[in-house]
């Protein structure tokens, strides 16, 4: 089976602000080019694979299951929302040594960025943008 073409990414094609349509035109175009050939997939696995791995997937399972033994939520989305808000505090700590259990470990981060990129250059032609353009 062949592969389908690559949608053509480059600064002349991003449109401006001012047309959001088009914008979630090529989105769309790439969400579903990476639904089909299962790049969503594999990226979910590589970042949950490097969550796994730095402890974080662990440190998520332990705190949920304090909030619900403490009392301190009893929902599901409450334990939603605790969650969301101490990832988003933590996170945004500068200094790693200090950052919170739940912050999203850099090595984690870098390899869901990696795994993004290398499934986007699998879709779509990235040119490159020329000096003075």
């Amino acid at each position: 089976m062949a592969n389908p073409p690559k949608i053509p990414v480059s600064s002349a094609s991003i449109p401006p602000a001012a047309n959001p349509q088009t914008a979630n035109t090529l989105q769309d175009q790439i969400t579903l080019a990476l639904l089909s050939n299962g790049g969503i997939a594999r990226i979910q696995t590589a970042l949950r694979q490097r969550l796994d791995e730095a402890g974080w997937s662990e440190a998520l399972r332990e705190y949920v299951t304090q909030l619900f033994r403490s009392g301190e939520c009893a929902t599901y989305f409450e334990a939603l929302e605790k969650v969301r808000a101490k990832v988003r505090l933590e996170g945004r700590d500068e200094n790693v040594e200090l950052a919170g259990e739940l912050a999203v470990p850099v090595a984690a981060a870098e390899g869901g960025v990696e795994a993004v990129r290398r499934e986007l250059e699998g879709v779509c032609v990235l040119e490159k943008r020329r000096e003075g353009a």
